[in-house]
């Protein structure tokens, strides 16, 4: 044998040659890179585009404080502060831009990839990791967030940085509190309370997973030691104790909603389309397409229990097929990750009628890692091969192995196209972007180019001011009602005239910003006021704002005495007053009620006009704007109604019937005037042929 060919090579031949272990580690971390910054590219592409919203506003607003009074904002606001406490030195740094105060999120939405990467292979396999890691990239929910100045990618991350956490903890197989990973987890967690009281839902799915560990340990004989979550639990009590004061006064507090009741159908059709899809498809398309996520959710948690119940005997060929066995404990995690917190925001809010898909946006993480889980198992299926089987079983084999990849690419192709769809709505420039946010920004710019000398401008919900104001400036401005934080109790009534008085005396103009008047004029006492008044000039909407501008005659009187033209004071029921009616307009008219108890019930109010025979010539039962149960003691409330009239109507005098009754309960009569003359209020009404079109 020639020693010169069995000899080996100079080290220094391969020196400049890459192992194969360490290069077959580099392409994964080079992978894994790029999609991090994709994923931030698509976080940070046109992150100035969208005028800051309320609570957007409301993050700049923060930051205009110092901590101590941040610190008491939050404590009477319904989020806790650790987010502001991140953004207020930011903004020290980077400045209060669109895109300084927005960019935070970019950040912790593009480090969720990652995380979320990690996560997946130590609950999953390596190739659900990478189809997690590209949902999450391309997820139009996560994009829509990261450009949004808010908390949401922040408590994401950090529900799922206290979850991975927890699982390297359980997965030791001697828990002590030396363990590095508790003193992880508790100030994670505790971080995550800190950023929104949500995260105490995670906290609750985590705990469970707990107990169902500490169950399996017992059966196998190796019982959790109860100190080690006992400690945990303490820990993270004392370390929260500062802030569950405000928790709970909060919770009793709140009053930024109507009292009503949850529509759990639409809320989950509202989960399932902002998981699958996010905030910017319409809510017709959106149903639509969420009937394929649906089934897509569906199959992948058929295909992962399948998956987890599988016992592979051989273990060679299961290595050598790569083939997915999900452990079953990985499939409860991450049911729990997904269920419990959805379930318990719902339970909190079910009462309140007010929910949005975000308060679940935590639970986000569990979702893509299903779905991606159920498509690795579908490209993993294993080979047939023939050894003792029959023909026939091979080739069904073979029939289910083509089967399992060719649903695979439909899926794949389906969810690459519907988050492209969706992506591109967000990225729509104005004005083809139908999903643009409330735009404080061209509304602000619109009044400062046009404001008149002597005119003034009135927010119609006070508590949108941060936004207006970052926009606007600080001066010139007027909020209706004067809050700072939503108070459906504090929805402006007639009352408010005595207001408009002082802040429009001397005033030749007024502009009106309206936003969220729904909850905050759901009677349209401004719009009612100022275009009796004045005379109105309609600049219209600028996506989700309304302008309106009014000139106003000298010496303009806004009082409810002089405002009322057709006076009475029939009291129905001992509940409620009818103070009088305005004919503002032919046969429109506003009738003005007071509340004088507590409502027990929704009443319906009929308006009928009848001639001098006693015979109805119109009818307008209806509801009122909003319902009575929402009257407040004392609250002077006006109800347009607008009669439709028989043709030909003659000029002349009429009369108009008014009063309630409860459309609910048919058999119940109708509420009696509480001087027992009757059951409705009579008053006179004159039209004039020539003006009742």
């Amino acid at each position: 044998m020639n020693d010169s060919i069995a000899s080996p090579r100079p080290a220094r031949w391969n020196a400049h040659k890459v192992p194969a272990e360490e290069s077959e580690r580099i392409w994964p971390r080079l992978a894994l890179l790029g999609l991090i910054l994709l994923a931030f590219a698509l976080r940070v592409y046109r992150l100035p585009a969208q005028s800051l919203w309320y609570d957007e506003g409301v993050s700049w607003y923060l930051t205009r404080m110092s901590l101590p009074a941040l610190t008491v904002w939050t404590a009477n606001d319904i989020q806790p502060p650790l987010y502001y406490y991140l953004l207020w030195p930011w903004t020290r740094l980077a400045g209060t831009s669109e895109y300084a105060l927005r960019f935070p999120s970019v950040v912790f939405g593009a480090l969720t990839v990652p995380l979320l990467w990690t996560t997946a292979r130590r609950l999953l396999d390596d190739r659900a990791a990478w189809l997690a890691a590209l949902l999450l990239t391309l997820s139009p929910l996560h994009v829509y967030y990261a450009q949004e100045a808010r908390m949401y990618t922040l408590l994401t991350f950090l529900g799922l940085l206290s979850s991975y956490l927890l699982l390297r903890l359980l997965d030791t197989q001697s828990l002590n509190l030396q363990s590095p990973h508790i003193w992880a987890y508790v100030p994670t967690a505790v971080a995550a309370l800190y950023t929104h009281y949500f995260a105490f839902f995670l906290l609750a799915a985590h705990a469970l997973y707990v107990f169902y560990k500490g169950w399996q340990r017992v059966r196998a004989g190796r019982p959790l030691r109860p100190r080690v979550p006992i400690s945990i639990s303490i820990s993270i009590f004392i370390l929260y104790l500062p802030w569950l004061p405000f928790l709970l006064t909060r919770y009793g507090l709140d009053t930024s909603y109507w009292p009503g009741a949850l529509k759990l159908g639409e809320v989950f059709r509202k989960l399932l389309v902002a998981f699958a899809l996010g905030e910017t498809v319409t809510e017709t398309v959106g149903t639509r397409l969420t009937v394929g996520y649906g089934l897509v959710l569906l199959v992948s948690l058929a295909v992962l229990w399948r998956s987890s119940r599988y016992a592979i005997r051989n273990t060679q060929y299961a290595v050598r097929t790569s083939y997915c066995v999900l452990r079953k404990d990985s499939l409860i995690f991450l049911l729990l990750y997904l269920i419990v917190p959805v379930a318990l925001v719902l339970l909190l809010i079910y009462r309140t009628p007010k929910f949005n898909p975000r308060y679940a946006m935590l639970a986000s993480p569990a979702f893509i890692l299903l779905v991606a889980g159920g498509l690795s198992s579908l490209t993993t299926q294993h080979a047939p091969r023939i050894t003792h089987a029959s023909r026939f079983t091979f080739h069904a084999s073979r029939f289910t192995l083509h089967a399992s990849r060719l649903i695979f690419a439909i899926i794949a192709v389906y969810i690459l196209a519907t988050s492209a769809y969706s992506l591109r709505n967000w990225f729509a420039p104005y004005p083809a972007n139908r999903f643009n946010k409330a735009d404080f920004r061209i509304t602000a710019q619109i009044v400062q180019e046009r404001i008149g000398p002597n005119e003034t401008v009135l927010l119609n919900s006070g508590h949108m001011f941060p936004a207006w104001a970052y926009y606007y400036g600080w001066e010139g401005w007027h909020r209706l009602p004067d809050i700072e934080i939503l108070d459906v109790n504090a929805a402006l009534d007639l009352s408010v005239g005595d207001e408009l008085d002082r802040l429009l005396r001397g005033k030749r103009g007024v502009w009106l910003v309206r936003w969220q008047n729904e909850v905050t004029d759901p009677f349209d006492v401004l719009p009612l006021y100022l275009g009796t008044v004045g005379t109105q000039d309609d600049y219209g909407q600028f996506w989700h704002m309304e302008l309106f501008h009014y000139s106003l005659p000298p010496g303009a009187r806004f009082d409810l005495a002089s405002f009322i033209t057709h006076r009475t004071d029939a009291e129905f029921g001992n509940q409620v007053r009818l103070l009088g009616m305005r004919q503002t307009a032919g046969a429109e008219l506003v009738l003005f009620w007071q509340a004088t108890a507590e409502m027990n019930a929704d009443y319906t109010i009929f308006v009928h006009l009848l001639d001098a025979d006693g015979e109805t010539l119109a009818n307008a039962d209806h509801l009122p704007p909003r319902p009575t149960r929402q009257w407040r003691p004392g609250q002077i409330v006006p109800d347009r109604v607008t009669l439709t009239l028989p043709p030909n109507l003659p000029t002349g005098d009429y009369l108009l019937e008014v009063g309630l009754y409860d459309a609910g309960d048919p058999a119940l009569p109708r509420l009696s005037l509480s001087d027992g003359s009757g059951d409705r209020a009579i008053l006179p009404l004159h039209l004039e042929a020539g003006n009742l079109e």
